[in-house]
């Protein structure tokens, strides 16, 4: 056992794994992301296409991470190559796993600013500001938080210092009770929601909306947001499970862990899906806001609703929360990876890696107002695209997609077969259904959605 395996904590307990995991699933992508994107996208065609790339793509190679991260037992880097050696295979396939902590990084500098923007409006909220809006002033509500790069700094240093406070801590104490705590908080929080606008909005229209497909309104681009979204969504190709899978010294089925992510990820975005626009389509606003649809349409319909500044704090707490336990998965796949790499301590690592993510982070702030013309491109795929928008695009797009090309590859083809299948500690049949899904069928999803983002 190396150096690395030797010092990796534990899980204290199957239910603090699982909840991480889904922490580490449930995030922005099922309560920002997968509502407007379904809006943008043309609603239940968007969704089938979704729900596919989820149990096709998403779930084989969320299994390869856990495998790799428990067989390896160490970071992302060191897990990858640890396999690598013991097999016989060159240890520069340690790069998939750099690759991976390089996604969970990027991801980490403008997920703690959209953070900021949901820590920024449950102020707002408390205060009386989303009260006697109309479209204009909604609109302007945004408009005047992006132009107020003090404000979003304070709200980025106050969600990443709360990370930091919790994963100073050891495993148990820190990430697993955090988790063990907010995911039955979130989930509560999230059917509450939903069971409002099942009350107070239309919820029929809403579930019209979400479950009808129009397939008329299919192209490549929606396939392909689709795909990407499932990544985002699921939280794979950024080295989070591998580093989660790393802590577990239990034998516990691998491919049903996996299944159970991707299954409890899907119900939570379809809840906040429903509830989201039962609540929009009740007031009778656009569906398609975009990406401001919770800052502006749901603060919107919020002041037009008996109790809506109430329900705009429970609202807003709700999306903290997911942002919290997929900050926190993303904090930790680069603490774990600085700790073991420049043999740092916990408490230095920490300080450190949330440093850079802070400053960094600092480009995504100052794409809304500063540098809101600031344009790298002038043509190609990343043509008058902001540097938050840049950013954006090289991890989910490319990034997470290689990554987890790469790590599917890896388990599937490279590491001997009967070493991935006694890690994964599932049954033959169901060992086999994955072996096959991750050497084929995810890696053509893959292969397609770059080649279509060319």
């Amino acid at each position: 056992m190396s150096l690395s395996q030797a010092r990796m904590p534990a899980w204290a307990s199957q239910t603090g794994f699982v909840f991480a995991c889904i922490g580490a699933a449930v995030g922005l992508g099922n309560i920002w992301k997968f509502p407007y994107m379904t809006g943008v996208q043309g609603g239940g065609a968007f969704v089938v296409i979704y729900l596919a790339s989820i149990f096709a793509i998403a779930i084989p190679i969320a299994a390869a991470e856990l495998v790799i991260g428990r067989r390896g037992r160490s970071d992302a880097q060191q897990a990858v190559k640890n396999i690598a050696v013991e097999s016989g295979r060159s240890s520069s396939y340690a790069l998939i796993g750099i690759l991976g902590v390089l996604g969970s990084f990027i991801l980490l500098t403008f997920y703690a600013v959209i953070a900021g923007w949901v820590t920024a409006y449950i102020a707002r909220a408390l205060t009386g500001a989303l009260s006697g809006l109309d479209a204009s002033s909604a609109n302007a509500l945004l408009a005047g938080l992006h132009a107020a790069p003090g404000e979003m700094i304070a709200h980025q240093i106050l969600f990443l210092a709360l990370i930091g406070l919790i994963l100073i801590r050891e495993l148990s104490a820190g990430l697993e009770r955090a988790n063990l705590v907010m995911i039955p908080l979130l989930i509560l929080m999230l059917v509450g929601i939903a069971l409002y606008g099942a009350m107070a909005g239309d919820v029929g229209a809403a579930l019209a909306f979400l479950l009808t497909p129009d397939f008329s309104k299919i192209t490549p681009e929606t396939i392909q947001s689709a795909v990407g979204h499932g990544f985002f969504s699921v939280g794979v190709g950024a080295a989070m499970l591998m580093t989660y899978g790393a802590y577990l010294d239990q034998q516990i089925d691998l491919a049903k862990a996996a299944i159970t992510i991707g299954i409890a990820d899907t119900i939570i975005a379809l809840i906040a899906g429903i509830g989201v626009f039962a609540i929009v389509f009740g007031e009778g606003l656009d569906p398609t806001g975009g990406p401001g649809l919770i800052f502006t349409t749901l603060p919107l319909a919020f002041s037009q609703m008996p109790g809506g500044s109430v329900l705009a704090v429970f609202f807003f707490t709700l999306v903290f929360f997911a942002a919290l336990t997929s900050g926190l998965s993303l904090s930790e796949v680069i603490i774990r990876w600085a700790e073991n790499t420049f043999h740092l301590s916990r408490i230095k690592a920490t300080i450190i890696m949330l440093s850079l993510s802070f400053a960094a982070g600092l480009a995504s702030v100052f794409s809304f107002n500063f540098w809101s013309e600031l344009y790298l491109f002038e043509s190609g795929i990343l043509a008058n695209k902001t540097l938050f928008d840049v950013k954006d695009y090289l991890v989910t797009a490319l990034v997470m997609p290689i990554c987890g090309l790469g790590v599917v590859t890896f388990a599937s083809w490279v590491a001997p077969v009967e070493l991935i299948r006694a890690a994964m500690g599932s049954s033959q049949m169901i060992f086999t259904v994955w072996l096959w899904s991750a050497r084929i069928i995810a890696p053509a999803g893959i292969g397609w959605m770059l080649w279509a983002g060319l």
